[in-house]
């Protein structure tokens, strides 16, 4: 209808003026569609804030940054305040509950009623027989990564533990590899199970071993092509650059002599017999340590079974002795094999600065852009205290979130929500009733959209993982698109059903009231109640978000003839259900939630 279509573009032209785009500061786009180089500069930006969602609650705040948001009735206030005494008592015990996991009832009957995920339970070894080696008896090769790709969306909205899901999310970010990889594509399944969620919980050592011997990684980044003969870094840059010491404990360009050290206390192996190793390291490091990884390739040869499983080559291993962060004295003998590369994991895995790195990604992608530097050091002492445990990783994120930084309100809000938790979001929020898939029209159309905002899963390139700072998001295509996903969610009807069921949930409410009680301003608190799970004293009037959709809500229908609806009139009940002319009330409140999901409050973390 042409009210719709003109009234909302200006009334969200003035929200993105007046709402987000000025309160939120814009920064240039960085780029991301090529490999990083191999030296990057990094700085994480001051902290950016736009106008808060008034009074904001605990529970409120702990769902949206462990989780994604509010889903009325299951997770939401009412849920959180049954966990506890305070809101400690309250925190912890719901990160127990998350971490501990448990059957997910409503992902699996989705997963059930889509029947057409095929690929979940599949070994490695039959997804490299079915979509790897026999591609072209298959409807894509691409199969299992489609799955997952979707798959993502549908645990993240409906899984009863949506913080399994945010940290499985943060590993798939750390190990990053591109989904659509040639030889990654075919054993996704492998790599989400066996790897990611089998060890995100774990023991960091284990888990860095496991990324290492997959072949969704040792293709990825070339180490099946590392020998002795033909070197290649690319893996063993990425291993300390990325997966383990971080950037910033790069010394530069300097000899391994040149870098200062530290005194830890390990033994045996690779470790010195004083303990002495270098805090930082230098590219000598690098090449060193590719050194101890060749050989680690794919049995993709028929005449070993060609399993797509891993594969030590000895023939092709660098059998000389080699030093690794020691100053450049020897600390791997001769002849060890396929040792080599354990040992330098371990030291990677044990390495203090690892320890800092880690932390560091961890309290920035769960609490602030920019959080306090206590927070980064009380969680890598216990990443680091911990590191021989089994639960190593259990106990930091347990940590992390039990930490007072994290409870802490000048934190609260400081993130922007990334497109993916936007949509997702939005769906717990709006209670969706959609089944996406690995092939049906409905998911495909919502792929398009989704693809468009530079966001969907799995599909970053470069090995450093999506952005999780808010000024990369902070950008036109990015929300404009975001916004155009939610927007398609809200008025797409699956088999006459919609997707968010807008008014459908409006007309159940107010079909138990009085007729009086249908009115612009009571229906719209309903849903902004509803969708931030919290009703200011005295309702939302007053509001500035509020009485800028409010605004929107009431614009007079484009007949002239007819006056604009005052906003205490109650509405005709068969108007909203029916969207009868002139002044199309369905539609009207559709928007009008569009632009809740759209504003500063739903848009923050």
């Amino acid at each position: 209808m042409k009210f719709y279509s003109h009234s909302r573009r200006r009334i969200i032209i003035g929200l993105s003026t007046a709402g987000i785009l000025t309160a939120l500061p814009l920064t240039a786009l960085p780029a991301g569609s090529k490999r990083r180089p191999n030296k990057p500069v990094h700085s994480i930006p001051a902290t950016s804030k736009a106008s808060p969602l008034p009074d904001q609650t605990f529970a409120h705040m702990v769902l949206n940054r462990l989780g994604y948001g509010i889903t009325p009735g299951i997770m939401d206030e009412t849920y959180f305040q049954g966990l506890g005494a305070t809101d400690a008592d309250r925190l912890s015990q719901f990160v127990d509950q998350q971490l501990a996991g448990g059957h997910d009832v409503y992902v699996n009957q989705r997963i059930n009623q889509a029947g057409t995920y095929e690929t979940l339970n599949l070994t490695l070894n039959q997804l490299w027989v079915d979509y790897h080696i026999d591609e072209n008896n298959q409807t894509s090769s691409s199969r299992p990564v489609q799955e997952h790709m979707r798959l993502k969306f549908l645990r993240s909205t409906y899984s009863l533990f949506p913080l399994r899901e945010r940290i499985a999310e943060f590993w798939q970010n750390h190990f990053s590899i591109y989904g659509y990889d040639y030889y990654a594509r075919s054993v996704w399944s492998s790599w989400d199970r066996d790897v990611i969620r089998s060890h995100m919980l774990g023991n960091f050592k284990d888990f860095l071993i496991a990324t290492a011997r997959h072949p969704a990684m040792l293709y990825y980044l070339d180490n099946y092509n590392n020998s002795r003969s033909e070197p290649n870094e690319n893996y063993g840059r990425e291993l300390i650059e990325l997966h383990t010491l971080g950037v910033e404990n790069y010394y530069g360009l300097a000899q391994p002599h040149e870098v200062p050290t530290i005194t830890v206390n390990e033994s045996g192996g690779p470790w010195p017999a004083n303990g002495v190793i270098q805090q930082y390291y230098v590219d000598n490091d690098v090449y060193e340590t590719a050194r101890c990884l060749t050989g680690w390739r794919v049995n993709d040869s028929s005449s070993l079974g060609d399993t797509g499983e891993f594969f030590y080559d000895s023939g092709r291993h660098d059998n000389f002795a080699k030093s690794v962060l020691t100053g450049g004295f020897q600390n791997f003998s001769a002849n060890q094999g396929e040792t080599d590369g354990y040992e330098v994991m371990e030291m990677l895995a044990y390495h203090p600065g690892t320890a800092k790195h880690i932390a560091g990604k961890l309290a920035r992608a769960f609490i602030s852009d920019n959080p306090p530097q206590q927070v980064i050091d009380d969680v890598a002492t216990i990443f680091y205290d911990n590191r021989y445990a089994p639960n190593q990783l259990e106990l930091v994120f347990k940590a992390l979130f039990n930490h007072a930084a994290f409870s802490d309100p000048q934190y609260w809000q400081s993130k922007v929500k990334r497109p993916f938790d936007v949509v997702v979001s939005a769906m717990r929020a709006c209670d969706a009733d959609f089944t996406l898939q690995p092939d049906d029209s409905d998911s495909n159309s919502f792929e398009y959209r989704m693809d468009d905002t530079g966001h969907f899963p799995y599909e970053w390139r470069p090995p450093d993982g999506f952005p999780t700072r808010s000024d990369f998001w902070l950008n036109s295509t990015a929300l404009v698109h975001t916004w155009k996903t939610v927007d398609w969610l809200i008025d797409h009807d699956s088999s006459s059903n919609p997707l968010l069921p807008i008014v459908p949930y409006a007309v159940k409410h107010f079909q138990g009231l009085p007729a009086s009680e249908l009115t612009p301003d009571n229906l719209l608190n309903y849903w902004m109640s509803r969708i931030f799970d919290q009703s200011p004293i005295g309702g939302w009037a007053g509001d500035s978000v509020f009485e800028s959709i409010m605004q929107f809500f009431l614009t007079r229908p484009e007949d002239q003839s007819y006056p604009q609806w005052p906003r205490s009139n109650n509405i005709p009940m068969e108007d909203l259900a029916n969207n009868n002319w002139p002044y199309y009330w369905h539609e009207r409140l559709r928007g009008a939630v569009k632009l809740m999901l759209a504003s500063p409050y739903f848009m923050q973390r």
